[in-house]
């Protein structure tokens, strides 16, 4: 089975594990998931990282963006911008996975590709509110190809 560059950014180990980070500057993307998601607003946020694994290893060349739930890190891209609303949308969606892994919600579903859906569907509803709804269709797009199981329809029911 071929794996998505989602699936391999979701098993990357990097050792050794993260301490926790601070939440500071992110309470609106947390309070957002939680009130779209229902995901609890964390005591410590994941550690946030920039990192040149991003450009460097094959599968995750695309991605600005990667949650490894071996260190409870977020890698991001050197240049992505945290301070724009694009930015802070992929942000937002390596949130997402971190508020997944703490909710064990990696253990309950069929396919990795239903935890890409959300992440994207969450990120998308905010971009939308944000005025961002060009990004947001682009987005879109990626959600369909990514946020896929074996055996489901072409298009994304959200």
């Amino acid at each position: 089975m071929k794996r998505s560059a989602a699936a391999l950014a979701l098993s990357l180990s990097l050792a050794p594990p993260a301490l926790a980070g601070s939440c500071a500057g992110m309470g609106d993307l947390l309070a957002f998931i939680e009130t779209q998601a229902g995901y609890p607003v964390p005591v410590d946020c994941p550690l946030i990282n920039r990192s040149d694994l991003l450009e460097t290893a094959p599968a995750l060349r695309s991605q600005v963006g990667a949650f490894v739930p071996a260190t409870g890190q977020i890698l991001l891209a050197q240049d992505l911008d945290t301070d724009t609303t694009l930015g802070r949308s992929y942000l937002l969606h390596e949130l997402v996975h971190a508020a997944q892994f703490r909710a064990g919600e990696h253990t309950r579903v069929s396919c990795e590709g239903e935890l890409e859906r959300e992440a994207y569907h969450l990120q998308t509803t905010w971009l939308r509110q944000n005025g961002e709804f060009r990004e947001a269709m682009l987005l879109d797009w990626a959600a369909n190809a990514l946020g896929r199981c074996a055996g489901d329809a072409a298009g994304m029911d959200y």
